[in-house]
């Protein structure tokens, strides 16, 4: 793995997308692989496998409270830049697999031990701030290049909330604006 490979050359692009309305054993019936449950709106709300979903017991995906949480990448982002940013603290909420869009679209997921195996490989360069004399001369990326979130369920309330990083010390507060202020708290 090179640090200029787009994190979509080492994902599985073979992905059913899952309409969030669907009760877990109509999605388990769709399933050959890992599938990305999408709300109405188009926002990702998780992955599951046919595995994942052997205990479920809730209505409809959309509810169900063992969705693992969705961390959402651009399928464009070089590995070396999901490394760099502040995203890659998302990995600290244990999800098993990262989805990757493109023009907001899910395209494939890449297993989180493959972002673990480029880091321990010692490809992974250093961040480089050099300034002065010798520096590149334009330090911003071409385009427009989403960095990676994540869509977490509050296990107090069920809200589900966007996060641009995790610090498991210092928990955001949930978004739920119909409930009173909280901090964010996850299950286990």
């Amino acid at each position: 793995m090179r640090p200029t490979d787009p994190v979509a050359q080492h994902a599985d692009h073979d992905i059913a997308v899952l309409p969030a309305e669907l009760t877990p054993a109509e999605a388990k019936a769709l399933l050959t692989g890992t599938g990305v449950v999408v709300a109405d709106d188009g926002g990702v709300l998780g992955t599951v496998t046919a595995a994942d979903l052997a205990g479920a017991d809730a209505d409809t995906l959309a509810v169900w409270q063992g969705l693992p949480p969705a961390i959402e990448v651009d399928a464009d982002l070089s590995l070396a830049d999901l490394v760099n940013s502040p995203a890659v603290t998302l990995l600290l909420l244990g999800v098993p697999r990262l989805v990757l869009l493109r023009d907001g679209t899910p395209v494939a997921v890449l297993a989180v031990p493959r972002v673990s195996d480029y880091l321990a490989s010692g490809d992974h360069p250093l961040p480089d701030h050099e300034m002065g004399p010798g520096a590149p001369a334009d330090s911003a990326l071409p385009g427009r290049v989403r960095l990676a979130s994540a869509q977490v369920a509050c296990a107090e309330c069920g809200h589900r909330n966007a996060l641009d990083y995790w610090n498991p010390r210092r928990p955001p507060r949930c978004a739920n604006p119909d409930r009173p202020p909280h901090d964010l708290t996850l299950e286990g």
